[in-house]
Order: C-alpha cells, then sequence, then structure tokens
C-alpha cells in the first residue's frame, strides 16, 4: 500500500475502505455531515508514515456546526487494519499497512458493541478543533478494545475550544468569506441571516444503540 490521504470517499456507508480524493492544497480540515463528500477524512500507509505524517502537519480537524441527524459536534478518530493480531506481534505495529479515519462522530459511538461486525485497531472520541499532531498523541494512548474519550479531557478541550472561537472570531469580522480552499469549510450556521455563528456544543450522547467496536490486544501504541 502506497501512502495517500484525502476526503474519503466510495465506502458505500462503511467508516473505512473506498479511496481518498487528495484536496488541492492542505491546511485545515473542514468535515461536514450535510455533505456527502466532506464526511470523512483518511491517511493510508504504514503505520509509522501515518504518524509521521500527523506529527509533521500542524492542521486543525473541524467539524462543521450542525444538526443533521444522529451526528454530534465532535470527531471519531478510528484506525483499521487488514493485519492479523499475529502478523502485528511478527513484523511490529510501526510497519503494517493501516487505514487511519478521522469522521464525524455519532451518538451511539461513545459506546462499544462487542457484535459489530466494524472493529477498528484503534478508536478515539476527540473535540473539534483538535490538530493532527494531538491526534497522534492520543492514539498513543489508545488501548484496543476500549474506546477512548478525549472530549472529557480539560486541557485539550480548552485548547480545541480556543481554536475554534478563533476561528469563528475570523469569520465574524468578514461574513462574506468562506473557506473552501483545499477542504477549508466555512463554520457559518446554515440557518439564514448574517450572525448565525455557533460554537460546538460538545454534548456526548448515548441515546442510541452503538454500531462499531475495537478489536483487542496488546501493543496499542503509536511508534515512537
Amino acid at each position: 500500500m502506497s501512502f495517500h490521504y484525502g476526503y474519503l470517499q466510495g465506502t458505500f456507508g462503511l467508516p473505512y475502505g473506498g479511496y481518498c480524493v487528495k484536496p488541492p492544497q492542505l491546511g485545515d480540515i473542514t468535515l461536514s455531515a450535510e455533505n456527502e463528500h466532506l464526511r470523512m477524512f483518511c491517511v493510508l500507509g504504514r503505520f509509522s508514515q501515518v504518524a509521521e505524517w500527523l506529527e509533521d502537519n500542524n492542521f486543525m480537524v473541524l467539524n462543521q456546526c450542525t444538526d443533521s441527524g444522529t451526528f454530534t459536534h465532535d470527531l471519531v478518530v478510528e484506525v483499521y487494519s487488514r493485519a492479523s493480531f499475529l502478523e502485528r506481534l511478527l513484523v511490529g505495529q510501526g510497519e503494517i499497512e493501516v487505514q487511519l479515519v478521522i469522521r464525524i462522530s455519532r451518538t451511539w459511538d461513545g459506546r462499544k458493541d462487542e457484535n459489530s461486525q466494524f472493529k477498528p485497531m484503534l478508536k478515539a472520541l476527540v473535540p473539534s478543533g483538535i490538530t493532527l499532531p494531538e491526534i497522534r498523541d492520543v492514539l498513543r494512548r489508545v488501548e484496543p478494545g476500549v474506546v477512548l474519550d478525549t472530549t472529557r479531557d480539560k486541557d485539550l478541550f480548552n485548547a480545541a475550544l480556543s481554536r475554534v472561537t478563533t476561528r469563528c472570531s475570523a469569520m465574524s469580522s468578514n461574513p462574506d468569506e468562506h473557506f473552501d480552499q483545499g477542504g477549508h469549510g466555512c463554520l457559518l450556521s446554515p440557518s439564514p441571516g448574517r450572525g448565525g455563528l455557533r460554537l460546538p456544543a460538545y454534548e456526548v450522547s448515548a441515546e442510541l444503540p452503538p454500531e462499531y467496536s475495537s478489536d483487542t490486544g496488546p501493543h496499542g501504541d503509536m511508534p515512537g
């Protein structure tokens, strides 16, 4: 598998697979539940390559404000791999081929379902406004079989919220500006009229049954 990154397309409703559509210019990554082409972002390559890419690109990942169905204001980071548990032990986790998926969280993502057919190797809930290097650090803390909820991490939450606030303030000073270059999105509320800026509510809900669960096994750290 060669190294690729971009917005994830062609998954037919699955949280992984498909193919990457690389943005013309890499910058802050905005995901939108209201645009099926901007709901997920992925990075494909060896685990060590993905970790290095996250570390070297200091951009934010944003969830465009939405009240669409079961989508929330948070994000989910998942790592999928076809490598077996034995293969991970033999070649080392840094050398296995993986697909990192960043997507908009659903209301049931904070829970896990042992019977789910979707079993990411690693999974974490993260706040909108998180940076790619922070995602790398989060993945080093994830344990296989456990959904790590970092939206309750006060320091990370406050740092992400500060970035979102700064971004919204910059946009409010120029309401005709739409950040659509290289995957940049507009954080304006879809409601009509000016002054419709809204900050994410960062609420955690578990009203619906879970859809995904994590695989089990040791060696869940990102390579150093």
